[in-house]
């Protein structure tokens, strides 16, 4: 019985050693890529969708209730996540490579940044009630939310040149219409 035991340990063990396989680094490497642009891909229109909602409600705003109500968006997309990977990624040389072309890294950093100083900025008139003042950037606001899903596509991870040049245009128009 203890043999029998014995034999089937053994046997059980060396099926188990010859059926794992190790993945060749290239492998590794590439679904490294895959995961790391899919998370950047979701996070990045996330954010972008978030905006373009949290400007069209206060776009909309009538009264100091609804205000509230955008305040509490305002609040969740400003609160330091760590879990926010668009901007940990392009601040990184060697991910940043990974996820888009070098010559649209720059431009969705500065855009992240523009959002993330307007979003305080409306949240300080919020915080003052001042709803004539937020009335008053309307039309900004507006034109703010319109022109987000412009730039909410995957023309950032494509590799057609003719993409990026398109996707570089509709970014630097978004960028240009941020309040200095």
């Amino acid at each position: 019985m203890k043999r029998m035991s014995m034999f089937l340990l053994l046997a059980s063990l060396s099926l188990m050693t010859a059926s794992c396989t190790t993945a060749s680094p290239d492998h590794v490497h590439v679904q490294y890529q895959i995961t790391l642009t899919d998370v950047f891909k979701h996070q990045h229109s996330c954010s972008l969708y978030q905006f373009e909602k949290i400007t069209e409600e206060l776009s909309n705003a009538q009264d100091k209730e609804k205000l509230a109500y955008i305040s509490g968006m305002i609040d969740s997309n400003l609160i330091d996540n760590p879990a926010f990977l668009p901007a940990i990624i392009l601040t990184n040389d060697e991910t940043k490579q990974i996820i888009a072309d070098e010559q649209l890294q720059s431009g969705v950093l500065t855009l992240y940044q523009y959002k993330r100083d307007y979003l305080k900025k409306l949240q300080s008139l919020i915080e003052q009630n001042d709803l004539t003042e937020i009335q008053n950037k309307r039309d900004e606001l507006k034109k703010l939310s319109t022109l987000m899903p412009k730039i909410n596509d995957d023309r950032l991870f494509s590799n057609d040149k003719s993409k990026i040049e398109s996707y570089k245009k509709d970014l630097e128009l978004v960028i240009q219409q941020f309040p200095k």
